[in-house]
């Protein structure tokens, strides 16, 4: 059953008031301490090339809870911008012109405006990984259009988009469908020669875009959707990856936990299958004369849903037709595979890891070949190992199709 807004957003504010209530114990600990009433919370922090040359447009999302004598607890927004040429600025202009001092050891979400990605966001975060209060654990998003536009955004049924967009990308763990990129990860892939970092994007959707239609609240709500993929090079992104290029990417690297994969199987019969549990492995090894990757990817599966089913199955034949799935499931995920590889190959930028992947397991290879590794990777023989087992598809056999004239 669908959730209502209302108890989504008290569900959200539950969760917030946890999260500010464990920071309290810790700040009472602290020399110079504040009192809790008199903090914002920062949750998300937004940042947009200014209008002139070499500045910034800081947006900073901040909670102002406040708690009721008689136990309820109501969560303040208060959302703000600032054109400055140094992030470590702001602060200092906030604590000028705010009633309380903001606190940036609860920031959970950073978003890099699209212009500032293309043109190189390092800079721009070079702040994050210094400041004491910033945690590297915080998730990055590059935004479709402005930054400042998804962090000001009246999203349906919630007040704070920086708690929705976490709420997004811890829920989507369990179903695998965009990459999940923290601070700290960037900084780590960004210094290896082997391979590229991804950070998915965000974009504010209107009524109807992407097939997804709401009814507004008296706000006059939208929506915010995490998908596809931006792939960096020395910190500008240099190409968007699609979702079935994402999800690929997300095979090869291990960082499935579920996936529903949608396909059809056999005289005009369709399913979805569920993915219950996967294991991705690789093998650098000799293919066709040269160095290559073999992946092996290891996958058990429930049937959701069959589509054009006309014939009945007995028990016999019922086992036979999962069993007889299970190849074209495979082939639905090496295609997704193959998108991701060729996307990599087409950018030559391996944001794979290939070239990770080599230097860990041949690295007296990888020296030979890192200085012009990306060069090389239209060359490089990359095979497929899907094996999948279809374990069950609910408790019938038969669907009403199969049935209906019976």
């Amino acid at each position: 059953m669908e959730k209502s807004p209302e108890k989504s957003h008290l569900k959200l504010s539950f969760k917030l008031m946890a999260l500010l209530l464990g920071l309290m114990l810790l700040l009472t600990g602290c020399g110079g301490k504040k009192e809790v009433e008199e903090l914002f919370f920062v949750l998300g922090v937004g940042v947009d090339l200014g209008k002139e040359e070499g500045t910034y447009v800081i947006t900073l999302q901040m909670a102002d809870p406040k708690i009721s004598g008689g136990g309820g607890a109501e969560i303040g927004n208060l959302t703000v911008s600032i054109e400055t040429d140094s992030l470590a600025e702001v602060q200092d202009k906030l604590n000028e012109s705010l009633e309380k001092q903001p606190f940036m050891g609860t920031v959970r979400i950073f978003v890099i405006g699209e212009e500032l990605a293309r043109s190189g966001l390092n800079d721009a975060i070079d702040l994050f990984q210094r400041f004491s209060q910033f945690r590297r654990s915080a998730y990055l998003l590059v935004a479709k259009g402005e930054a400042k536009e998804v962090l000001s955004a009246t999203i349906q049924g919630k007040d704070l988009p920086a708690l929705s967009l976490l709420e997004t990308i811890e829920g989507q763990k369990h179903f695998s469908v965009f990459p999940v990129t923290r601070l700290g990860h960037y900084l780590t892939v960004l210094g290896r020669d082997g391979q590229r970092p991804l950070i998915p994007l965000v974009e504010v959707l209107e009524k109807g875009e992407h097939g997804i239609t709401y009814q507004s609240n008296e706000k006059g709500g939208r929506e915010l959707t995490v998908h596809e993929a931006g792939v960096f090079q020395g910190g500008m992104m240099k190409g968007v990856l699609s979702d079935e290029e994402s999800k690929g990417y997300l095979w090869l690297d291990d960082q499935v936990n579920s996936r529903i994969i949608f396909t059809e199987v056999m005289d005009g019969i369709k399913i979805s299958c569920r993915i219950v549990d996967t294991k991705t492995k690789y093998k650098v090894e000799e293919i066709n004369g040269q160095i290559g990757i073999r992946f092996i990817i290891d996958a058990r599966g429930v049937i959701r849903e069959i589509w054009g089913q006309k014939q009945t199955f007995n028990n016999i034949e019922w086992q036979d037709f999962l069993k007889a799935c299970e190849p074209y499931v495979s082939q639905a995920i090496q295609k997704e595979c193959e998108a991701a590889i060729a996307k990599s190959k087409k950018l030559q930028l391996d944001f794979v890891g290939i070239g990770r992947k080599i230097e860990v397991k041949k690295p007296k290879y990888w020296q030979q070949v890192r200085d012009n590794w990306e060069e090389q990777l239209l060359d490089i023989p990359i095979v497929y190992e899907i094996m999948v087992d279809i374990e069950h598809a609910g408790f019938v056999r038969n669907s009403p199709s199969s049935i209906e004239d019976k």
